[in-house]
């Protein structure tokens, strides 16, 4: 079950809002939802008037009350969403190795121009001040969960992959490694087909990074995996091809930051530097992997402008 953590400062207005926008959202599917303060006092209610503007549209909050953010939610959270940049930086500087799963709330919003994605904190204000930050709230999760479901990061699907074929190519050093990664994929509902080769002799690496590079750019399949004995010659070949990031990977948060961070569509893997049994944990990170999106989709669009 997914994990999502909506942090503010002192947990009593904008972070509440969220967590019961995005369990309406939800609907039947079950996630847990976590709502969470930087300086919260804990048990305490929402602000009245942070309720009362909640209640105009059918939402009651006042059963909430306020929680202290603990190292364990940070740990157990699949998805960290932050109310301001300021919380990201504070939040990130606390947690650093959460860093990759820490976003700001309003960033898949891409209408918005990034000094304009804070969402508003309506302490002291009236009523009016309220109802802002809440349609601003509302706004955000609207468009999170549009992102999250592109990515099928809500699906109810029980076996968590996110991939459903596979396109897969080696070289004579790479076929070892090449055919038990098969064998392995063979026993998941994943499509695949290899593109070679069939034997242990001499073979160029690019004869099959092309086909196999061709094939996921081309949509029919939506991975790529290809194996050589450093993997360096298949991630060159393969990132000739317009529309396909492959990526040299070496173990297996490589190979979900891969995913998660870059999108990329094809891995490369050097049988020379790879055990089989690591080969196969790094092949499953990735397909239990989604894109995230948000900052990392702007970064790749300026990679793909430029190509």
């Amino acid at each position: 079950m997914k994990s999502f953590l909506f942090l503010c400062t002192g947990n009593l207005c904008r972070s509440p809002m969220a967590a019961a926008f995005f369990e309406k959202a939800l609907g039947e599917r079950r996630c847990r939802v976590l709502a969470s303060g930087l300086d919260a006092t804990p048990e305490q209610p929402p602000f009245d008037l942070t309720i009362k503007s909640m209640q105009e549209i059918g939402i009651d909050i006042s059963d909430y009350r306020s929680a202290v953010l603990t190292p364990r939610m940070v740990e157990t959270a699949d998805y960290i969403f932050c109310m301001t940049q300021r919380h990201v930086d504070w939040t990130n500087k606390e947690f650093p190795g959460a860093a990759d799963k820490i976003f700001l709330l309003r960033e898949f919003d891409d209408s918005l121009p990034p000094e304009d994605r804070d969402i508003r904190d309506p302490l002291g204000g009236n009523l009016d001040t309220h109802r802002l930050c809440r349609n601003e709230v509302q706004q955000a999760i609207d468009f999170l969960v549009k992102y999250l479901d592109r990515g099928d990061v809500l699906s109810d699907d029980d076996d968590g992959l996110m991939i459903d074929s596979a396109a897969l190519g080696s070289d004579h050093a790479g076929l070892e490694l090449k055919e038990i990664l098969k064998e392995h994929l063979q026993k998941r509902p994943i499509r695949i087909k290899d593109f070679g080769p069939a034997s242990d002799l001499a073979a160029d690496y690019p004869d099959y990074a092309k086909p196999v590079a061709e094939s996921v750019a081309d949509g029919d399949y939506e991975l790529g995996i290809l194996v050589c004995g450093s993997g360096i010659g298949m991630s060159i070949a393969a990132n000739k091809q317009p529309g396909v990031r492959a990526a040299l990977v070496f173990d297996e948060e490589m190979a979900r930051l891969a995913r998660r961070h870059n999108n990329a569509n094809v891995l490369c893997l050097g049988a020379r530097n790879t055990s089989p049994e690591q080969a196969i944990r790094m092949i499953d990170a990735y397909l239990e992997s989604h894109f995230e999106g948000g900052r990392h989709q702007r970064r790749i669009s300026k990679i793909e402008t430029r190509t």
